[in-house]
This record gives C-alpha cells, sequence and structure tokens, in this order.
C-alpha cells in the first residue's frame, strides 16, 4: 500500500505540472493557435519525460499487477525511467536554472516538473523498484531514448528553427559543436545509469551463506 500512495503522489506531481504548465502555453497568448502551443509543448525532454513517469507511475498506483502494471515494472524499465527523471533535474539545475526566473504558476510547474517529480521517483526507486537482474549489458537498451529524443529535437529545429534547449540549438552553435555538447551529454547518461545500475545492484540481497552441520 505504501508503494502505491508513493506511486500515486509522483503520478499526481507529474500530472499537475504537465497540466500546469499546458496551460500556461495555451492562455500565455505567445502562439497564433492552440496547435501552435501544443507544438512548442511537446518539444522539451522535460515534459516528455514527466509524461513518461506519470503514466508509467499511474499504472503503478492503479493497476499493479496487469500486464501493462508487470511490464512497466522490469527492472531495466525502472531503473530507465528514474535516470532520465533524475537528469531532467541535474541538467535542468546545473544548466538551465540561471538562465530565467520563473514566477507565478510558472514558478510552480518549474518546481513540479523539474524538482518534486525526480526527487520522489528516486526515493520511489531506491525504496519500492525491483533490482535484480540489473547489469551494465542494459546501457545500450537506457540510452536509446535520451539520443532517440536529440534526433527528434534536431528535426524538429531544422523543421521549424526552434531548439528547445541552447546546448542543441545548431542554429546558434553550428552542428559540430551541437554533436560535442551531445556526445558530452551522453557521456554524462552513460556514467550515471552505470552508476544507478551499481547502485541499485547493492540492494540486492545476496545468497545465503550454507549452514555448518555438527
Amino acid at each position: 500500500m505504501a508503494q502505491r500512495i508513493v506511486r500515486a503522489l509522483i503520478a499526481l506531481a507529474a500530472w499537475a505540472g504537465l497540466g500546469i504548465q499546458l496551460w500556461i502555453l495555451l492562455t500565455g497568448g505567445a502562439f497564433d493557435t492552440p496547435l501552435a502551443a501544443v507544438w512548442r509543448y511537446l518539444a522539451f525532454f522535460t515534459i516528455l519525460t514527466n509524461l513518461m513517469v506519470a503514466v508509467v507511475n499511474t499504472v503503478a498506483a492503479l493497476a499493479p499487477d496487469s500486464a501493462s502494471g508487470r511490464l512497466l515494472a522490469g527492472a531495466n524499465t525502472r531503473v530507465g525511467v528514474t535516470l532520465y527523471i533524475a537528469m531532467v533535474g541535474v541538467i535542468y539545475h546545473l544548466l538551465l536554472a540561471g538562465l530565467w526566473d520563473p514566477q507565478g504558476w510558472q514558478l510552480i510547474a518549474d518546481q513540479l516538473l523539474h524538482t518534486a517529480t525526480p526527487a520522489l521517483s528516486v526515493l520511489a526507486w531506491l525504496a519500492f523498484d525491483d533490482k535484480r537482474g540489473l547489469t551494465l549489458t542494459a546501457l545500450p537498451q537506457i540510452i536509446v531514448w535520451p539520443l532517440g529524443y536529440t534526433i527528434y529535437a534536431l528535426l524538429r529545429g531544422a523543421f521549424d528553427g526552434f531548439y528547445p534547449y541552447p546546448f542543441i540549438d545548431a542554429g546558434a552553435l553550428g552542428y559540430a559543436r551541437v554533436l560535442m555538447n551531445v556526445a558530452g551529454l551522453t557521456a554524462g547518461f552513460l556514467l550515471a545509469a552505470g552508476g544507478l545500475i551499481l547502485i541499485g545492484r547493492m540492494f540486492v540481497p545476496g545468497p545465503k551463506p550454507a549452514q555448518r552441520k555438527f
């Protein structure tokens, strides 16, 4: 029951942050049409990753024993989702938070998406998730989402000229510099993933020593 309550809190934080952020874009007057606002909304790694976290934790809270619940409860799936949302928080607070000063509802959305959801997700992973079977051979699978998002963001930027993050702004930096930045971020993701896997393995109990017979 405790796990389902925590999962529900994570889902609530993620859905609330996502909803507030979408409402801000739809009502802020910066876009000519709702479709344009949604298109911009879906450009961000933060949004797409929080959406992933919201779905995974909603299923875990409401239907953990369903086929979908069991599928999403796999050790590699959960460590990957935890990595992605943890990196949302780390990259934002290290590289992006100083670039703007959100206020009001934007500050609330900002903290839900970049602080509350990442922190709760890491704590839930440490406390509840099955870590048996975690190995470093999962790294290629885990890195698919960050690399896939990078390709998606660069293709979008080439199409409409908007790059959601300054370190992948090919229009300002050029593709050579962007590729260097992506290589650095990929290395960071791999190191963080390896660290999470090794931490997870520390939580897996080893075989009990054989008892001596006298």
